[in-house]
């Protein structure tokens, strides 16, 4: 299997503490980032939560799960995870203070492609960023509101 790297980064206008408490409602993610359908945390296991992504791609619905660890975090600088479970997948996000009032969000995710998607893994990557900057965009409006 091959591994895809996709990362994005913009400006938000919030200031870095916001934007870092906001991230870190990982149940929130179905909000602002739409192909993820639903983000539980286990309540024993708060540093786990399970993860469904779902979204119609190239005619056809594309559903996955897995289980994720959130690693031990920098506050106010780096979220990061890993997979443990179901689609293999890796990321971080990073927090960089642009001003008072605003700060850089750096997203980075790697995930190994699904064979299905494996004969399309050279348009993923941009469709994926694209998927992932919509996002961002989204908390980036959100995270306004808080």
């Amino acid at each position: 299997m091959e591994w895809q790297d996709c990362s994005v980064k913009m400006e938000v206008d919030v200031p870095v503490s916001v934007a870092y408490n906001f991230y870190l409602d990982r149940e929130s993610f179905p909000k602002w980032m739409p192909f993820i359908s639903s983000v539980e945390v286990l309540k024993d296991k708060p540093d786990l939560s399970r993860w469904s992504l779902k979204y119609n791609a190239f005619g056809q619905d594309i559903k996955y799960s897995w289980l994720a660890r959130n690693l031990q975090p920098t506050p106010n600088q780096k979220i990061h995870w890993r997979s443990l479970e179901g689609l293999p997948n890796k990321g971080s996000v990073r927090f960089f203070p642009k001003g008072p009032s605003s700060c850089i969000v750096e997203l980075t995710v790697s995930y190994e492609v699904p064979a299905l998607l494996t004969p399309v893994a050279s348009v993923l990557r941009p469709f994926i960023e694209s998927l992932l900057r919509g996002g961002l965009e989204r908390f980036a409006a959100l995270a306004k509101t808080t």
